[in-house]
């Protein structure tokens, strides 16, 4: 009975040596996020992380490298081993922080490749309620009485957060002065303690606020309303016509990052999009995904690249 016993435990002390050794051999693959914690990249990397990981047979680790409007870590993974291993949760900020910024120690376009493309998100003005302007018209009259009296917060100097806000402030008239932030989840603690009068916040982030008493959310930025915020009208519906602000999001490689991992990787996420609980989880968030395929993203990639040159070339001034 004793040798049984003694059996028994072996093998369970071998199933769980194994076990740990097979959870060993996975090989990590660093997903960086450019912004803090609580930003719509970062919940989108979280959400897809462990999907991903059973796709492409790793650990996905999920990293926040914050600071300077996202370039800290576009920097970080522009310089990683190009062998598929780091990979930058990239969105359109990406374009519009490296056009802002000439002396990075990347190009935007040139020191990666695109790996997938993972779906797209307008955003949405927002003020504290204790800033007492309930829609949108009344936010214009009082900040327009006020001109550089109230000021705005963003993701950075060039996030996709402060061109999209400065762009609607240029349409509408309006003056107001910038305060960059780290991230989204700085924006929102700053909006919610009513610090700052405005921003403009990713849907995706703020699908978790829009109950929340403290918050005033005036208008999204595509030009048809969203569906997680069908109540709220849209900037063009409001008088500001064709005025649409949306981001894309996707992965991005180190340039020299060779063409079959890239497929891989690309193969990996369309199939972490066809699971039922993962899409409507994203879906239920206000996130709409797309997957396409490696060339046909690194084309978008470059059209969108020309389109923050023109928008930084224009509001440069306002920007600096």
């Amino acid at each position: 009975m004793k040798v049984l016993v003694f059996l028994v435990r072996c093998l369970v002390c071998m199933a769980a040596g194994l076990a740990v050794a097979s959870a060993q051999e996975l090989r990590p693959v660093t997903l960086v996020v450019p912004f803090s914690a609580g930003s719509a990249q970062d919940i989108f990397a979280r959400i897809i992380s462990e999907p991903l990981g059973q796709e492409l047979r790793a650990r996905v680790l999920v990293v926040n490298k914050a600071g300077a409007g996202g370039t800290l870590g576009a920097a970080f993974v522009a310089h990683a081993k190009p062998d598929g291993d780091t990979l930058l949760m990239a969105a359109s900020g990406h374009h519009l922080s490296g056009a802002l910024n000439p002396k990075l120690s990347y190009h935007p376009v040139n020191s990666f490749r695109g790996v997938a493309f993972t779906g797209s998100t307008d955003f949405v003005l927002v003020t504290p309620a204790s800033f007492n302007t309930p829609d949108l018209a009344s936010f214009v009259a009082r900040v327009q009485a006020h001109p550089m009296a109230f000021n705005f917060a963003s993701a950075g100097n060039g996030s996709i957060t402060h061109v999209g806000m400065a762009s609607f402030l240029d349409r509408a008239g309006l003056q107001m002065v910038h305060l960059p932030l780290k991230g989204t989840g700085e924006i929102i603690n700053e909006l919610l303690a009513g610090r700052v009068q405005a921003a403009m916040v990713s849907a995706f982030s703020m699908n978790a606020y829009k109950a929340d008493p403290r918050l005033k959310m005036l208008a999204s930025t595509d030009t048809r309303r969203s569906d997680q915020l069908l109540e709220l009208p849209t900037l063009h519906e409001s008088g500001y016509l064709h005025y649409k602000w949306t981001s894309w999001t996707g992965l991005l490689a180190p340039a020299g990052t060779p063409i079959g991992v890239l497929q891989d990787i690309n193969r990996a996420v369309a199939l972490v999009f066809e699971d039922p609980p993962t899409k409507a989880r994203l879906h239920k968030l206000g996130f709409t995904v797309r997957p396409m395929p490696v060339a046909q993203f690194e084309s978008l990639l470059r059209e969108d690249w020309r389109q923050a040159s023109d928008q930084l070339a224009r509001f440069k001034g306002s920007l600096d």
